[in-house]
């Protein structure tokens, strides 16, 4: 039997029960709220925000389908996320543990929000049941309006349909969309990502990835790039190197509009225990726009070269990169940028 054929069958759904499920839920219809027990990772989705298209992929991890379905799920959710596409993983009769582990370990190839359903299986029955679904993986598409678009196996998608309907006009009311934005994270928000800091200087990996998924609950798409700094700062932490440049790249791609985010995802690649070369090739290619620009992140992306430079055995490189960093620093960032250039002067790793 084929890969592909596999991937199309799905698995059968022994807790839904029944042999026969009459389908009360139908493309057309308004979508069930999203209700789950637990956001494993990502932001919440409190209500359907009628400028944005959402996927609401059922799965679970003994679902080798599913689990072979997920980095193309990603895929199209990197590819629109931008664009207003919400990608919603909601797992089915597992617990947050077994969730939050399978969701560490994809790491990379994972970045959507995930969900655990509660005890009754409330999400399972609003939704599967209701449509008359039996198997997993399972796709829901709502669109702008509310309204299911499709229902059906996530790799049967088609992309067309998702741009059709990123493409239809918002139905958000003006005064929701002229809603005051953000300027700063919430004062929760900002304890939260130095608790998770501090604990993550201490060694203790465990306490603070707890703490970076109750900072996700709290953090706007805006300043999602926090919680996602975090993760890396994690995924490091734990010697977890493999998917941290990917990591990386998604952050960087995600908030192109800021220079200085892709630069501290650079640095933290660069800064790790021992960066093999993968880590320090992608902390280049990182910093290698910002240092060539005029914007406030020059000096650190100039840093970040300099250090792969010196790392790479290329000391006069790392010294002519850091006289740039330092010819360019803030006030700020004075100090630590020409205490560096001694040390590359000196033939010492800074």
């Amino acid at each position: 039997m084929t890969c592909r054929l596999l991937l199309l069958l799905g698995c059968l759904l022994p807790l839904l029960g029944g042999s026969k499920l009459e389908a009360a839920l139908k493309v057309g219809d308004p979508a069930p709220k999203i209700a789950p027990k637990k956001w494993v990772q990502g932001e919440a989705v409190k209500e359907f925000e009628g400028d944005k298209v959402y996927i609401v992929e059922f799965w679970a991890t003994w679902c080798g389908p599913c689990v072979a379905a997920i980095p193309h799920v990603n895929e199209v959710f990197k590819k629109h996320s931008k664009k207003g596409l919400v990608v919603v993983g909601q797992n089915l009769g597992e617990d947050e543990k077994t969730v939050s582990a399978f969701v560490r370990k994809m790491g990379s190839k994972m970045t959507y929000r995930v969900t655990v359903d509660d005890e009754k299986g409330t999400m399972g029955k609003k939704w599967l049941e209701a449509a008359g679904q039996k198997g997993i993986p399972r796709a829901f598409v709502v669109n702008k309006s509310g309204r299911i678009a499709y229902i059906g196996h996530p790799m049967l998608l088609e992309e067309s349909l998702l741009v059709k309907l990123l493409s239809e006009p918002s139905t958000k009311p003006a005064a929701a969309a002229a809603a005051p934005v953000a300027t700063a994270p919430s004062e929760k928000a900002e304890e939260l990502a130095a608790r998770a800091g501090t604990l993550l200087r201490e060694g203790e990996t465990d306490e603070a990835e707890k703490v970076i998924a109750k900072l996700h609950e709290e953090l706007g798409d805006k300043f999602r790039y926090i919680g996602g700094l975090l993760e890396l700062d994690l995924m490091l932490a734990r010697g977890e190197t493999a998917d941290a440049p990917e990591l990386a790249k998604i952050l960087a791609e995600d908030f192109a509009e800021q220079e200085a985010i892709g630069v501290a995802a650079a640095a933290r690649l660069s800064y790790a225990g021992s960066p093999d070369e993968t880590m320090l090739a992608t902390a280049e290619k990182l910093a290698g726009p910002a240092a060539q620009s005029e914007g406030p992140a020059r000096c650190g992306a100039l840093s970040v070269l300099a250090r792969v430079s010196f790392l790479r055995g290329e000391k006069d490189k790392a010294v002519g990169f850091q006289k740039q960093a330092v010819d360019c620093a803030s006030p700020a960032e004075a100090a630590a940028a020409k205490d560096a250039l001694s040390a590359y002067q000196e033939d010492k790793l800074p």
